[in-house]
């Protein structure tokens, strides 16, 4: 019995395709939601590591004129600030433990807990 090889066409010139021309996604492409979920577990998971690095540098004193140090309490700031105050308040130039930093860090936690839990949620299939 003599084998027969098929020639298989070449790939070369093929190029993926990121839409069909009937304006559909092609298949392997992740639905809208799942693209939505990966888009806030990244913006959160900066936003806590940024106010992770804010609660450390407090935590140790750093000095708040070091480059560094000013552009994540400056980045921070607008996240932490809704919380400020609720604990007392502590000398800026002294290490202190920032109680409010780690509840904005449990807040946000929890806000892109439940946004992600809600973008989870998929419609019924349209008939």
């Amino acid at each position: 019995m003599a084998e027969q090889s098929q020639e298989r066409p070449s790939t070369a010139d093929q190029r993926p395709v990121a839409v069909y021309p009937d304006g559909s996604p092609p298949p392997d492409a992740p639905p809208g939601d799942v693209l939505a979920v990966r888009v806030v577990r990244i913006l959160a998971g900066i936003l806590l590591v940024l106010l992770g690095f804010r609660f450390i540098l407090a935590l140790l004193g750093a000095n708040p004129y070091n480059g560094f140090v000013h552009t994540i309490y400056a980045a921070t700031w607008p996240f932490a600030a809704p919380f400020y105050g609720m604990f007392g308040y502590a000398p800026a130039y002294a290490p202190r433990f920032e109680a409010y930093t780690l509840f904005a860090m449990a807040v946000y936690a929890l806000v892109a807990w439940g946004l992600m839990a809600v973008l989870r949620i998929r419609r019924p299939a349209e008939r």
